[in-house]
């Protein structure tokens, strides 16, 4: 594949890829994620003729070689959002993040800091008297003659599923990813399902849209989609069948770097459905930025994983899984760098998901943004009067949010905040991600008119609980 970055024009892509893709009668993508946004102009485009406009998609879209039938899958790297542990390497993982492909081929619909997206539930109904708890096994490092790789390709080979993604016409598959069986223990009324994990990029929440889960025998179930949480990547579906061999999980904290592992999913969706390949830990902790910009510390390891694979098992010697294979760098500068949501965090994200249909607890602001520099307009803006340098151009508000009802809209510019002006966005980040729901902020809000004339004003808000409704509005 080549770099992910070398496409002159991202933001000429057809409107929507499942679309385009029936029309020209192209094979399924794998993997789907999101709603794609309409393929406007970004901010600053054709800057001496245009003004902001309030619903142009963020800038610097990334794509993958359209040349070998790949689609753009949209990763917007310049969305950061802090991580209340700040890692030693943050600026290892913003690096990473500059060629990650979360093993998507398709436009991703992210939402940047402040507010990560947890897809619309499809069944309000499956939130109501259900708690879950995903059990870990003792942690095995196994034997040669116990616990060799055909031994465990065996013992796991059933829990791995596919995820497929029916287009609007209902008949036609989208895109495809794997997913992994939980070992989930319900209490309440849900004897009759099957929980499933993926990844939250591989879930399309849209009802336009319609979720199946393919099992090892090629059976096929309807699926629900339970909840996303796109600040980790992670998703849960369910199906109504029981019966079916759950993977056994054990806990990451366990694991050491040098340990073998082995990837089990479904690259290129059906066609290599059940692939299984090794590889070992190169590193653990490693902070890697997911598709809404939030740091998320991975176990980074060797084995192979391709567009396909991303919510499949990783898994250690004894074919317990210690992570949800998500992401890979994918460029012709590196091989072998794939990564992995550990499964205490998909442990944590999942029974927070079927309780609640999301995470709980979580303080956003609840805008979506994107930084200054990449708008021609509100750049100049910035160095014509002297603006602090991290300024942010607001993409959209959520109706959730408590600026909704505040005069501020799409395309101002947050300055600073609490007496403070804003030179580096990340210290914005730093205070919503510290903060806790209910938490008031003075906001310092630029605005720019048609005439190109600006007013400075602040706004007093506070901060809301990040639930899957917060992205309505955002689609």
């Amino acid at each position: 594949m080549d770099n992910n970055f070398e496409n002159n024009n991202p933001f000429t892509e057809p409107n929507s890829n499942t679309e385009a893709q029936e029309n020209a009668g192209e094979q399924p993508e794998t993997e789907k994620a999101g709603n794609s946004f309409d393929a406007q102009m970004p901010y600053g485009q054709n800057a001496q003729n245009n003004p902001p406009r309030q619903n142009s998609v963020p800038p610097y879209t990334a794509y993958c070689d359209t040349n070998s039938g790949y689609m753009p899958y949209g990763y917007y790297p310049q969305k950061q959002e802090a991580v209340k542990k700040k890692s030693k390497n943050k600026k290892l993982g913003i690096a990473i993040a500059a060629v990650l492909i979360a093993v998507s081929l398709v436009v991703v619909s992210v939402f940047a800091a402040f507010m990560a997206r947890k897809g619309k539930t499809q069944n309000s109904d499956e939130k109501a008297s259900v708690n879950a708890e995903i059990p870990f096994a003792d942690s095995q490092k196994g034997s040669e003659s116990e616990d060799s790789a055909q031994s465990i390709y065996k013992k796991t080979y059933e829990s791995n599923v596919g995820v497929l993604v029916y287009s609007r016409n209902k008949s036609t598959i989208a895109s495809e990813g794997s997913g992994v069986i939980l070992p989930a223990v319900i209490s309440g009324n849900e004897n009759n399902k099957t929980y499933i994990v993926t990844c939250a990029h591989v879930l399309e929440t849209s009802s336009a849209y319609k979720t199946v889960i393919k099992t090892y025998n090629g059976e096929q179930y309807d699926a629900k989609i339970v909840g996303v949480d796109s600040k980790t990547d992670i998703g849960v579906v369910s199906i109504e069948k029981t019966g079916l061999k759950a993977a056994e999980f054990a806990s990451s904290s366990s694991v050491s770097v040098g340990d073998t592992v082995y990837a089990l999913g479904n690259p290129g969706g059906s066609t290599f459905f059940g692939s299984f390949t090794n590889g070992m830990i190169s590193a653990i902790g490693r902070p890697v930025n997911s598709p809404v910009g939030y740091e998320v510390p991975c176990i980074q390891h060797t084995a192979a994983i391709n567009p396909g694979n991303s919510g499949g098992a990783l898994l250690n010697e004894a074919g317990q899984v210690i992570g949800i294979n998500s992401s890979k760098i994918a460029s012709t500068e590196y091989e072998g760098m794939g990564f992995s949501v550990p499964s205490e965090t998909v442990k944590e994200i999942v029974e927070n998901i079927i309780a609640h249909g999301y995470v709980t607890g979580r303080a956003v602001l609840g805008i979506t943004f994107t930084p200054s520099s990449y708008s021609q307009i509100h750049s100049a803006m910035v160095q014509t009067h002297d603006l602090p340098a991290g300024s942010l151009i607001i993409y959209s508000i959520s109706q959730n949010s408590d600026l909704a009802n505040k005069d501020v809209k799409e395309g101002d510019m947050v300055i600073g905040f609490n007496g403070k002006d804003l030179d580096d966005y990340n210290e914005l980040l730093d205070f919503v991600e510290d903060g806790s729901v209910g938490d008031k902020i003075t906001l310092k809000i630029c605005r720019i008119d048609q005439n190109y004339k600006i007013s400075i004003f602040e706004v007093e808000t506070k901060l809301v609980e990040d639930t899957s409704d917060l992205s309505e509005n955002a689609n």
